[in-house]
């Protein structure tokens, strides 16, 4: 998942009470129910200029749904039997995706040239050969996917190793379009010609050709529904590494050192995390220590 984004187009105080475009008015009390339901879910901190983009993100839900106030939308996703289901649509639409394949590419860099080999040298002394990595918000699975394709270069001429990646993200509809691995020419841009070539294959239709990933680099990959804000990460093995880049920087001080503690319960000793550009591990040195621009690595 990868949270809300500031529009440029939204002024940064709204009126009590305003009432939108859409006809739908939300008030400063709805406002708070809503803040802390939505943080509740989701660990995302709404801030007080925020309101406006609620009302856009969810009217058309009040209007299929038949309601007249963001009060009654707010009782039938608390109270109502039939509310579980709802939350889950209203999660993914006050949740915006943005990524790319390759973003922030000196991560990459990093693991091709640098993790990669030592993380091959320290295994194959212990006698293992299996890698377990965590793709913590992928949204529409730009990112996982090129960490598969990062992996399976660079083990090309490695046979024998198990390598599987763990792609979760709150919204469903984004991890549907991730598992399917079909994007159009407009989302490969960033993609080498070479590695299109080697990891997608053009989809029969009209022109611009689309592509679909690779069946051995989906099989690579387990996508799932998964709350960050849990208590508690449910990991079987250790994992080597985890990319969450651009989540925490919605979350409150609380919230980001209660995850930063959960990943490092699950990650192996000296194992490393991917954050986002304007995220920061500063607060958790005791945690970990940096390594590089935006990579730290488990204390």
């Amino acid at each position: 998942m990868a949270p809300l984004r500031r529009d440029g187009n939204l002024s940064d105080r709204e009126p009590a009470g305003f009432l939108s475009r859409s006809g739908f008015q939300l008030n400063e009390e709805e406002f708070e129910l809503f803040r802390r339901l939505i943080h509740q879910q989701t660990g995302i901190n709404l801030s007080d200029h925020k309101r406006e983009l609620i009302v856009s993100r969810l009217a058309k839900r009040l209007r299929l749904l038949n309601l007249k106030t963001f009060r009654d939308y707010y009782d039938f996703l608390t109270q109502d039997p039939t509310g579980e289901a709802e939350m889950g649509r209203m999660i993914n639409r006050i949740t915006t995706n943005k990524t790319e394949f390759y973003r922030e590419n000196h991560h990459f860099v990093f693991l091709r040239d640098e993790l990669l080999p030592s993380l091959v040298q320290a295994k194959e002394r212990a006698g293992q050969r299996k890698l377990r990595v965590w793709s913590a918000a992928c949204s529409t699975g730009e990112e996982p996917y090129t960490i598969a394709i990062t992996m399976t270069d660079f083990f090309a001429e490695r046979r024998g190793w198990d390598l599987k990646i763990l792609a979760t993200d709150l919204d469903t509809e984004v991890l549907a379009r991730a598992a399917r691995g079909v994007y159009e020419p407009d989302r490969l841009g960033p993609v080498p010609r070479d590695v299109l070539a080697r990891h997608f294959i053009p989809v029969p239709g009209p022109r611009p050709q689309a592509y679909r990933v690779r069946p051995d680099l989906q099989e690579m990959i387990l996508f799932r529904r998964f709350n960050l804000q849990q208590p508690n990460f449910p990991f079987k093995s250790k994992l080597d590494f985890i990319f969450c880049r651009n989540v925490m920087i919605y979350f409150n001080q609380e919230d980001k050192i209660g995850l930063l503690e959960r990943f490092h319960r699950v990650l192996r000793p000296e194992g490393c995390i991917f954050v986002g550009h304007s995220e920061s591990l500063m607060m958790v040195r005791h945690l970990f220590r940096y390594v590089k621009n935006t990579i730290y690595q488990k204390i």
